[in-house]
């Protein structure tokens, strides 16, 4: 039965639109539902300055899917019977497939990092539709410009996304217990993520200055450092807060597929000592701000210790201070730092029982 040029487009773009509803599917509950924190899925991620306003993205989808359409309506009006035709046609779905897939992983697993990959393989897909659908008509093949266009700049939002979330991803790693004499005649063991050994109570750090606060009404007392060994990343609420509480030590550790970049519990060793660690990230100006509780036992008590981090979007600096940025997040041992106030406190353990 042959159908005219009419229900031929009618067809085309219902088809290409339905992609976009079934990726809707996925998106809307991610970026209207709010989870525990108050805040959607997507609205806690942390974004780059260049990031449109969610409203923006249905009204340009709609747009590119009916472009789209009207693109393969313009290949396929000239007929079946040509191979050419059919083999533009299947690339043509096969990005359409892809471009379904993008949201189910993005939003729907809420894995920018696997969305990144599987955007290249899309913007690649686009590609060849275009140059398929050029041998045929230029007329579809300029249709597909801006949907090419706004995938490339999606696959910017992606990445950038995917880096300012995942500096809280850290990974649990065992390091070889061997230890370092400090002047002090104390020892320290390796830590952090690339195993080094902690710093000395008295030597390594030596440049950087510890104060003493005590809290007044608690009678806690603990050293922190006057300011972070760091030049991008800064203290938002500093110094620490460092609370004793009674009850056993536990952590609830975010179980991996129902882990959130907004969220993120992690039990870790450090220096032999046994820490739960209480992440909350929230985007905001290009950077992210983590607030941290560090829990660990400590004399039948435990010690709570938490504060807030900035930390900036390095890809917004220039090349040479990007690259410092990037360096100084990776050897930025903040679980060492945590570990030397947590040795530090004392306080009235008659007052606590």
């Amino acid at each position: 039965m042959k159908i005219n040029n009419t229900f031929k487009l009618i067809i085309a773009v219902v088809i290409s639109e339905l992609v976009g509803i079934v990726g809707s599917v996925f998106t809307t509950p991610s970026v209207a539902t709010p989870s525990a924190s108050g805040l959607s899925w997507y609205s806690g991620l942390a974004k780059p300055t260049l990031n449109p306003p969610s409203w923006v993205f249905a009204p340009a989808w709609t747009i590119l899917f009916a472009l789209m359409g009207i693109s393969a309506f313009l290949i396929w009006k000239k007929g079946l019977d040509r191979k050419d035709i059919k083999i533009a046609l299947s690339i043509f779905i096969g990005q359409l497939t892809l471009n379904a897939f993008w949201s189910i992983i993005f939003f729907g697993l809420h894995s920018p990092s696997s969305a990144f990959i599987e955007i290249i393989f899309l913007w690649l897909a686009i590609l060849a539709t275009i140059i398929a659908f050029a041998k045929i008509s230029r007329l579809a093949a300029w249709l597909l410009i801006p949907y090419l266009l706004w995938v490339s700049f999606a696959g910017y939002l992606n990445y950038s996304i995917w880096q300012l979330n995942s500096i809280q991803r850290t990974e649990f790693i065992l390091c070889t217990q061997e230890a370092k004499l400090c002047q002090d005649g104390s020892y320290v063991g390796r830590t952090g993520p690339k195993c080094g050994f902690a710093a000395c109570p008295n030597g390594d750090n030596s440049n950087n200055l510890w104060n003493t606060t005590t809290d007044s009404k608690t009678g806690v007392t603990f050293k922190y450092p006057e300011k972070l060994s760091a030049q991008y990343i800064s203290a938002q609420e500093w110094p620490p807060v460092v609370k004793i509480q009674s009850g056993i030590y536990s952590c609830a550790e975010t179980p991996q597929e129902k882990s959130s970049l907004m969220e993120i519990i992690t039990q870790r060793i450090i220096d032999n000592r046994t820490y739960c660690i209480d992440v909350k990230n929230e985007g905001a100006a290009g950077s992210v701000y983590s607030s941290y509780v560090y829990t660990t036992p400590k004399n039948g008590k435990l010690i709570e210790i938490s504060f807030t981090l900035r930390y900036p979007n390095c890809a917004n600096y220039e090349k040479k201070q990007g690259q410092a940025c990037t360096s100084e997040r990776e050897a930025f041992d903040l679980d060492t730092m945590v570990d030397r106030i947590a040795q530090t406190v004392e306080w009235d353990l008659s007052s606590t029982n």
